[in-house]
């Protein structure tokens, strides 16, 4: 129902920000080159998805921001 159609939606925009996040890392040019491999990108985006999502959480729960 709605609450599972909430989560998705939640879980799709935190993955989206990994993606941001890689790219404008990679932009920048502060992304290892041993992180850039095609194989490795999905990886390396999950990662920071769940550091984002971790940061978010922390905010969330100690009232900062919200």
């Amino acid at each position: 129902g709605k609450t599972e159609t909430t989560k998705t939606a939640k879980g799709a925009a935190v993955g989206g920000m990994g993606a941001v996040a890689y790219t404008i890392i990679s932009d920048l040019g502060y992304m290892p080159t041993a992180l850039s491999a095609p194989d490795i990108v999905p990886y390396v985006v999950a990662g920071l998805s769940t550091i984002i999502n971790s940061v978010h959480q922390f905010l969330k729960n100690n009232g900062i921001g919200d």
